[in-house]
């Protein structure tokens, strides 16, 4: 492989080897030679390399799964610059990299390989920060890293340098699994970030015996990472192992940590205190689901205030509704004193069930949340430099009648740009939508029957339909699972649907609920139909045209 290091001080490369091997690198330079000794099956490297400079580099008995170039002056605005087959993929290459059938267009996604929990959300020196879980050696799940990306409107973001890698242990042996899992971030008063997060541990054959810690990393710019320390090494109870995903907050002259967990008996979430960000005390569990069956962890909690009350969110991981829906997150909305959640109404946070391990950050157009689009039926089509995962469209939230709604940032808006139909018809069928990335807004002079198919593949098809006053997606064809995915209002009489290639996200009576769905074909043109029995009841229907982010 042959490139040019252009305006970057840094090579950063992922390799792989086969399990006992040693594989080298070889680089090249003028008259420079380097060889590079590759001793673990899994190796994150950072090279020094010259700007403006040539260079050649031939892996043997290795393989490189994801190189990229960084260490550049203004990173936060150029990003970093892909290296695939020979060619250079800068910010300004992005848009032709994503552009495949069943790539995001405007919802953030990696480069490549593996993407699921959002981590460390924050406003940090004049940029949104958003760390997720990250592999970058395939499309599935296996140990973790942290990738990186930043943005200044929520909706246009740059990708980073890679920032965290599982434990060495964990590198120098195949039979171990884990990683650095999720986490937040905190600025604290002098202005430094701080991420706190799980490092996880376990043997693959043997998952019932892994270990979970939380850690602490520094950072004064976001980029460079000051050496990790070891702040909890586990839960109080020594046979509960489900302990992770911090939130930090600082609340009444101390910091405290919330921690999915799970007790004997209940789903919980457990609370710890500290005065200085290093010694944590544990103090109880600040809330147990009891009207759930199973014992399963809860994961990725958080805790807020909104609009006078208090919202308290987690992923119910392994729990299956009623619905067939597995792995749902849900709001409590209730009453925060005393160290105790008193949790008044509850509420699915998405209906569509591809939405999990949701974060959120107080900002200047008030609490946004994102959250992980993940693959719970497993429909994930694999592709040549491909990759699984995205995060959802930032939502604003608010607490209005006992319920959390959620609409899309304003941001969003702006990629919209020509109408494919408009009108008021009650049967309408279009074909082949430039991209399949479009909008749509329906408004219903009041509640009825409808159907909109977003997707049409072959023999699959994807509804969002009413029925008899429900609103749900419904899925129909091979690998459906006759799974229905019903929303929990009635009456629907606005939708707002945004289609992007693999996944629609839709939005219900202005924000009342919303739902998150997947759905995978192998073409760029775009299916939209829609139908309603009464005549007279559409007020208006706007299909209209989007354009991606990158």
């Amino acid at each position: 492989m042959r490139f040019n290091t252009q305006k970057y001080r840094q090579l950063e490369l992922f390799i792989k080897t086969e399990p006992g091997k040693t594989g080298r690198l070889h680089m090249i330079s003028g008259s420079a030679r380097k060889m590079f000794r590759i001793d673990q099956y899994r190796k994150w490297m950072r090279i020094a390399v010259n700007q403006g400079t040539t260079y050649e580099m031939t892996p043997e008995d290795c393989e490189i799964s994801y190189a990229y170039l960084s260490g550049c002056e203004n990173i936060m605005e150029r990003g970093i610059c892909l290296i695939q087959d020979g060619r250079f993929y800068g910010k300004s290459q992005w848009a032709g990299w994503y552009d495949t059938p069943v790539r995001n267009q405007f919802h953030l996604s990696p480069l490549k390989g593996w993407m699921n929990d959002p981590n460390g959300f924050c406003f940090y020196h004049g940029y949104y920060h958003l760390f997720y879980q990250f592999h970058p050696f395939s499309e599935e799940w296996d140990n973790m890293y942290w990738g990186h990306a930043v943005s200044q409107d929520l909706i246009h973001w740059v990708h980073l340098p890679v920032c965290m890698e599982p434990q060495q242990e964990i590198l120098n042996h195949p039979e171990l699994v884990g990683g650095a899992f999720s986490g937040t971030a905190l600025i604290d008063d002098e202005q430094k970030m701080r991420l706190f997060f799980t490092r996880h541990i376990g043997k693959r054959k043997e998952p019932q015996n892994m270990r979970e810690y939380q850690v602490m990393t520094e950072s004064w710019d976001g980029i460079s990472w000051e050496r990790e320390s070891r702040i909890i090494d586990g839960p109080e109870d020594e046979e509960i192992q489900d302990f992770r995903d911090p939130k930090v907050f600082f609340e009444d002259g101390e910091y405290k940590m919330i921690i999915g967990t799970r007790t004997k008996e209940h789903p919980a979430v457990a609370l710890y205190k500290s005065y200085n960000l290093v010694q944590w005390t544990y103090c109880q569990e600040i809330f147990e689901e009891k009207q759930e069956e199973g014992c399963f962890p809860l994961e990725c909690p958080d805790l807020y205030k909104l609009d006078n009350q208090w919202v308290l969110t987690a992923g119910y991981c392994g729990n299956v509704d009623e619905h067939g829906r597995k792995n749902g997150t849900y709001y409590h909305i209730g009453e925060w004193y005393q160290d105790q959640f008193h949790a008044e109404t509850k509420g699915l946070y998405d209906f569509g069930a591809d939405f999990y391990a949701v974060q959120t950050l107080e900002t200047e157009i008030g609490r946004v949340a994102i959250g992980w689009i993940s693959d719970v039926a497993k429909e994930h089509v694999k592709s040549v430099n491909g990759a699984c995962g995205s995060m959802s469209i930032p939502r604003v939230l608010h607490v209005k009648d006992g319920r959390l709604y959620q609409n899309p940032v304003q941001g969003i808006y702006q990629l919209i740009r020509y109408p494919v139909y408009e009108g008021c018809d009650e049967n309408v069928e279009l074909s082949g939508i430039e991209g399949n990335t479009y909008y749509v807004r329906l408004e219903l002079e009041h509640s009825a029957d409808f159907r909109m198919t977003l997707y049409k593949w072959k023999d699959r098809k994807l509804y969002l339909e009413q029925k008899d006053g429900q609103c749900r997606f419904r899925t129909v064809g091979e690998g459906a699972k006759n799974i229905l995915y019903p929303a929990d209002i009635d009456q629907v009489t606005v939708v707002e649907a945004f289609v992007d290639r693999n996944v629609c996200e839709v939005f219900l009576n202005e924000g009342q609920a919303a739902g998150a769905k997947k759905f995978y074909q192998q073409s760029e043109m775009g299916n939209f139909e829609f139908h309603v029995q009464e005549k007279g009841a559409v007020k208006s229907l706007l299909v209209e045209k989007m354009e991606g982010i990158w």
